[in-house]
């Protein structure tokens, strides 16, 4: 099974904006900046997918009109779990947040790649994403979802967790109509969030 790679990267100016979503401090850039160009190398960005029929009913339309789908699993890779474990084993839980904060911005860079690589390799649009753990998509599918994908490179283990850690599995409906697409904020269901009254 072939792993598509995707290039990810982070717009130094807007770490502005990140210092406010993780709720760090002006003063907090210099350390961030200096993880972040560390850490950046390491990110080896892949996606595997299947194209599937859409046997789902859930209420977004994309769903219920679109005839395919695909089913993904996407990771940051294994080095970016090993430079953050290396500074957890030095005590540094402060540049540790820091670092999975920015994994995952690296991850929101990834999905906007993973779209336009489902476009040229389909030549349909990908809409919005059902994530592994969402109401519509349970935690407890994850193996049988693991099994269609039928990849070794990311794994699950008994508590539905993957690894590498910054992995992800999601089913996108595929559409020949580009439509717009949640903003960030909008997907998640945690409305109360703080970082929606920013965004």
């Amino acid at each position: 099974m072939n792993f598509i790679p995707l290039t990810v990267s982070l717009d130094e100016a807007c770490f502005g904006d990140f210092v406010k979503r993780y709720h760090f401090e002006e003063k907090d850039k210099k350390d961030i900046l200096r993880l972040y160009r560390k850490v950046q190398p390491r990110v080896h960005a892949e996606f595997h997918y299947v194209i599937e029929k859409n046997d789902r009913t859930a209420s977004g339309s994309d769903w219920n009109r679109e005839s395919q789908m695909a089913l993904v699993v996407m990771t940051l890779g294994r080095a970016f779990d090993e430079f953050q474990e290396g500074i957890l084993q030095g005590e540094d839980i402060r540049g540790a947040y820091i670092v999975d904060c920015l994994g995952l911005e690296f991850m929101w860079a990834a999905y906007e790649e993973i779209d336009k690589k489902l476009f040229e390799l389909t030549g349909l649009y990908a809409g919005n994403y059902i994530y592994a753990g969402d109401c519509e998509l349970p935690i407890t599918e994850m193996p049988k979802l693991m099994k269609k994908l039928g990849q070794k490179q990311v794994t699950c283990n008994e508590a539905y967790a993957l690894i590498p850690k910054k992995s992800v599995v999601f089913e996108v409906p595929l559409t020949k109509v580009k439509k717009k697409k949640y903003a960030r904020c909008e997907a998640c269901s945690n409305e109360n969030c703080s970082i929606r009254q920013t965004a």
